[in-house]
């Protein structure tokens, strides 16, 4: 994935065949020009590369492909790459060129596929020095559209860090740029609605959810994407839940109907649904989504599957049904010693340890916690280990364990200088 510039390219085809400047140019160019257009500070005129190609055996849609189709083409092709969260180096050395020639829109769409990246990956280090750099691309851009990638990514990376409030001031700029460039119909501003109306229910300020109710089925509307439709009516379901509406299976089945054969998506939903359930005291109907979720979800991906299984053991602690919460954690931790997969190996001995704190079994939950934090610090971000250093400090601080308790908040304190 080389990237080289016209002139790159004449330097070093000429150079291969041991060729000096004043040989390439004879008398039709003259040679401080041809220098010129080897170090790039002019551009060759079409009749100079034509000639070239001739001289130099070189295909002339090869010398005319600049340095800006590269990158254009290479961005083409990691947004086509299901790998691509392998190639961070890649990315990183069409950005260098990306700014470099300030083709700041280009740097834009790298940075938007390099913040995805950190995000799935929770690299959070790495988000917050490349945020400061994506800002300041999308200003010298002027591109309202790139400028509203950047409002989404945030609005995506605040919410999954629970911070609803200010995610929500995000979709909110996103509607109102969309609305000023005269784009409501667009499907920016489809899911900038959808994540708005998400962020009042996670902040449990159900009356401006459902104020949303009208815009939401107007949006359903407009849009072909029927993925987007199917997550508008879950929306809408789960503010019936939340609400009291009658209408919560009528959107309910609209939703599971537009994600059709996608049990991926499906199972997700019957989750969310879950969520919703438990927390307006819906207890027994909660359990029986979460039991139908995980039957019914794909088995064939462990990876996938595992990631899934960490949502429900999650959720099912957080709302107290321990036993439940141990036998999906149980089946977690064989799948993920099985993937030799030391994230979700992680994870479950984490999750065992939450249990068995809530049990009050605290021998057993140190063990686990232990054998967690002995997992996290072989893979693990600086900032993800600060947290836990704090956690296992604030563990042992409850059980009275005060040596322990001051021995990890010591370490937490040496890391959080190095962060």
């Amino acid at each position: 994935m080389e990237i080289l510039s016209t002139g790159e390219k004449i330097k070093r085809a000429r150079i291969y065949k041991g060729l000096t400047l004043k040989d390439i140019c004879e008398n039709k160019v003259s040679v401080s020009k041809m220098s010129c257009i080897e170090n790039n500070k002019v551009i060759a005129e079409d009749w100079i590369l034509e000639y070239i190609s001739e001289k130099l055996h070189l295909d002339l849609n090869y010398l005319k492909h600049d340095v800006r189709e590269q990158i254009e083409e290479n961005i083409k092709a990691f947004y086509g790459d299901e790998e691509v969260s392998n190639k961070i180096e890649e990315i990183l050395y069409n950005l260098e060129y990306a700014e470099r020639y300030e083709y700041y829109d280009l740097a834009c769409k790298l940075l938007h596929i390099l913040f995805k990246i950190y995000l799935d990956k929770e690299k959070y280090e790495d988000l917050s020095v490349i945020i400061p750099r994506y800002y300041d691309m999308c200003q010298k851009s002027k591109d309202e559209m790139l400028r509203v990638d950047y409002y989404m990514a945030i609005a995506k990376y605040l919410f999954i860090n629970r911070e609803f409030g200010q995610a929500c001031s995000y979709y909110t700029t996103v509607k109102k740029t969309l609305k000023e460039m005269n784009n409501r119909h667009s499907i920016q501003y489809a899911k900038a609605t959808y994540n708005e109306c998400a962020c009042y229910i996670m902040l449990r300020e159900d009356e401006k959810a459902y104020n949303m109710l009208k815009e939401l089925e107007e949006i359903i509307s407009l849009t072909y994407d029927s993925v987007l439709k199917g997550e508008i009516y879950q929306i809408l379901a789960m503010l019936c839940i939340s609400l009291g509406i009658d209408k919560f299976n009528e959107f309910e089945q609209k939703s599971l109907q537009c994600y059709g054969s996608n049990f991926d998506k499906k199972c997700r939903a019957l989750h969310n649904f879950a969520c919703s359930m438990f927390e307006n005291n819906q207890r027994e109907q909660g359990l029986a989504y979460i039991n139908t979720a995980v039957q019914e979800f794909p088995k064939e991906d462990k990876h996938v599957l595992c990631d899934f299984l960490v949502l429900i053991i999650d959720t099912l602690i957080e709302h107290s049904e321990l036993d439940l919460a141990q036998e999906h954690c149980d089946n977690m931790l064989n799948l993920a010693i099985t993937l030799d997969n030391l994230v979700y190996i992680e994870r479950a001995y984490y999750f065992k340890a939450s249990i068995l704190l809530k049990q009050n079994n605290f021998i057993m939950a140190e063990t686990y916690m232990n054998l967690s934090l002995d997992t996290l610090v072989k893979f693990g971000t600086k900032t993800q280990i600060y947290k836990r250093y704090l956690e296992m400090g604030s563990m042992y601080h409850n059980l009275g364990e005060v040596k322990d308790a001051v021995k990890f908040l010591n370490l937490a304190l040496q890391l959080e200088k190095k962060i």
